[in-house]
């Protein structure tokens, strides 16, 4: 282990070298051609230092309000710097991958990867390039070459370095691992268990993924080394591609990994498109067999898989070939037996005899439909003997109860909202349930259960477990955990005529500090693409720490627009929301989170209403009393009475107008907030974790 770490502080003090590192790291000015155009204000905002500490002065807060960023200039200066792939929008920089927690994942033909786990959430996966010796022009031009290979099925290329001693590829990190880990264990671990479904789609992902990259630079790229260490799995589990056009960089003869290389192919200057038909064809036997490219089969004589496929003929082959796993589903002989077809004739000896892989993609799609067709027909078989719709409970949760218990127990209404009503349901067994009874569902029972799955694997201690769902053409039911002292907006504004709760300025803190790190952690979900989508104190619990807990997660997008437009009045909704209630946004969930803020702070609800005037809302009235700096007169009376926290006090209003923007890329992003908030709960004594 220490050789790994070891490793690694190589590589950081190699590129820290650089003269020139620092101005790298505070230019305000990057380049055109060194950062995308989509990375402009909204990134260098947060790059600025938050710092709250002079609440009446200049502070950086307050210039990037009032000034904007000076133009990108149009020439490169000649600095090393992390370059990012135009139309990727990065979380990140080359200080904060130096920074981040590293894990040697392996070394191969070219150089090592290490998986690089930021502050930030985000892993990758940076390549370190230990053969390549090439003119920066040249490593740059070829770096843009791969750059424009986009496709669901390879591994898309985020950023790269270039500087005399070091050269860096920057990937998106998947976390199951690679097909050859999979296949045949990794360091000791003990392989994966593969059915024939994950294993037909890891086949039909590579050789889509290989088909488009044989179309790319008019038809004449290659990829160069294909073999089931570069396979990982997509989202959606099929094969996706990685390494592209590493075999080219390599000025001197490499020779291929062995067992995966044509027979054409003697060094990397050999590589066609047809070799890397006949290296996919090898994936394939790999997968029907789970046998290594060279496989022992006794004392030390080593047989490549393609000649050990072969010497099996006739009828023997189905029993002596295919992986004994696969063998015990007899549904599924005719499908592997055409891959094994494919595969054969994609290890032709002669490179004009193999099928292109566009050719092959047809095929595999082909046995892809007959697998699915198989699927669909066993899903209508078990439907049908579904007698009735059960209560669904999440994978790992354990119930202690039924759908009877829950309709025999004792129910008390909790809240009526826009998507539906809650209960307190107090079972038999002593158990206390909340059961939310969502209205106005337009989402299929495939599409509501695919949604209910996606939300039961968002587990964080700040976010609500979702225990149990059931859906039903008159019903749709979700199953959470029960919080006894209720929402956030029941202990500021009170309930149904009740007193509201006296909130301290700690528990108000880390109702805050919570809600922004359950928001945070749901925006890292589905690809870092997850949307809240209604976010609000009603949805805000608390946890047995005493901090916020969010509820209610990306339920707008299962009822309809009708629902929706109700909620235009409820003072949470972002300026860009309110013009289209069907687009949400991870700034829009930022906004909303703002408006909480808000209310934690003046103690005030979303909407205010005076005099019976016109009501007006919370967000315009903070705005128009900082504006005439009676800050005083925006926080809660209750507040006023703790000494010596008035100046955190300021730096959480701050926070909470940042968020509350009208230009959505001005908004900061929830981890960027979890921070800021973090920061205050540090210099407030008794609210750290």
């Amino acid at each position: 282990m220490s050789n790994i770490y070891d490793n690694w502080e190589r590589l950081v003090a190699a590129v820290i070298r650089k003269e020139q590192l620092w101005q790298m790291f505070h230019d305000q000015s990057p380049s055109v051609s060194s950062v995308s155009s989509d990375f402009s204000l909204d990134s260098q905002v947060l790059d600025v230092p938050f710092d709250f500490s002079s609440p009446g002065g200049s502070s950086p807060f307050q210039q990037q309000m009032q000034q904007p960023l000076p133009p990108l200039p149009a020439v490169e200066k000649a600095v090393s710097r992390l370059v990012f792939i135009q139309g990727f929008n990065p979380a990140f920089d080359l200080e904060d991958m130096l920074k981040s927690t590293a894990e040697f994942l392996g070394k191969g033909t070219f150089g090592s990867a290490y998986m690089a786990a930021m502050d930030n959430g985000i892993t990758v996966v940076l390549k370190r390039l230990n053969v390549v010796n090439m003119p920066e022009k040249k490593f740059r031009q070829h770096m843009e070459v791969i750059g424009r290979v986009w496709h669901e099925n390879v591994s898309a290329l985020r950023a790269y370095y270039f500087s005399k001693d070091e050269k860096l590829m920057v990937h998106d990190h998947y976390s199951n691992g690679s097909v050859s880990a999979m296949l045949h264990g990794k360091t000791g671990e003990n392989r994966a268990p593969l059915d024939w479904e994950m294993r037909l789609r890891i086949a039909v992902g590579a050789a889509r993924g290989i088909a488009h990259i044989h179309k790319q630079s008019g038809g004449k790229l290659v990829h160069g080394n294909i073999k089931s260490s570069n396979i990982f799995l997509n989202s959606q589990q099929y094969g996706c591609v990685s390494d592209l056009g590493l075999a080219s960089m390599i000025p001197s003869p490499v020779m291929r990994t062995a067992g995966y290389h044509a027979p054409e192919v003697k060094n990397t200057r050999n590589v066609s498109q047809a070799s890397d038909v006949y290296s996919f064809g090898i994936l394939l036997l790999e997968l029907l067999t789970r046998k290594s490219p060279l496989h022992a089969v006794g004392g030390n004589e080593v047989v490549d898989l393609v000649k050990l496929v072969n010497s099996v003929t006739g009828k023997e082959r189905t029993a002596n070939v295919f992986d004994v796993e696969l063998l015990r589903n007899r549904d599924i002989e005719e499908q592997m037996v055409k891959t094994l077809e494919i595969g054969m004739s994609c290890v032709a000896k002669t490179p004009r005899k193999r099928p292109k892989m566009d050719e092959v993609v047809k095929m595999m799609e082909v046995i892809r439909k007959m697998m699915e067709d198989i699927r669909k027909m066993m899903e209508d078989i078990n439907t049908r003997n579904a007698l009735q719709p059960k209560l669904v409970f999440i994978e790992g949760l354990n119930p202690d109860f039924e759908l009877e218990d829950m309709l025999r127990a004792s129910a008390e209404v909790l809240g009526k909202g826009t998507i539906g009503t809650s209960y307190k349901a107090i079972l038999e067994n002593g158990i206390t349930i909340v059961v939310k009874r969502v209205k106005d569902v337009i989402v299929t029972s495939k599409e509501f259960q695919q949604h209910m799955e996606v939300i039961g694997r968002m587990r964080h201690k700040n976010v609500t477990t979702l225990m149990a769902y059931y859906y039903s053409r008159d019903e749709k039911l979700m199953v959470y955990d029960y919080y006894g002292p209720g929402s956030a907006s029941a202990m500021l504004h009170g309930k149904y005529g009740e007193n509201k709760i006296s909130l301290d300025w700690e528990t108000r803190l880390r109702i805050a500090v919570g809600a922004a790190r359950g928001i945070a952690h749901i925006h890292t979900q589905v690809g870092q693409n997850h949307v809240h989508g209604n976010v609000k104190a009603s949805n805000i619990f608390l946890t047995a720490q005493g901090y916020g807990c969010v509820s209610d997660v990306g339920l707008t997008t299962l009822v309809s627009r009708t629902s929706v437009l109700h909620r235009k009045s409820s003072g949470y909704l972002a300026p860009e929301v309110l013009t289209d209630t069907m687009k949400l946004f991870q700034a829009s969930d930022v906004y909303s989170f703002g408006v909480v803020l808000l209310e934690l702070i003046t103690g005030k609800p979303p909407i205010l209403s005076e005099d019976n005037d016109e009501a007006i809302q919370l967000v315009n009235w903070v705005y128009s009393v900082v504006r005439e700096d009676w800050t005083a007169e925006v926080f809660d009376l209750e507040l006023l009475r703790y000494t010596d926290i008035e100046e955190v006090m300021v730096n959480f209003l701050q926070i909470a107008l940042i968020c509350v923007q009208n230009i959505p890329k001005n908004r900061p992003k929830m981890s960027e907030v979890v921070r800021m908030l973090e920061d205050i709960g540090r210099t407030n004594s008794g609210t750290n974790d």
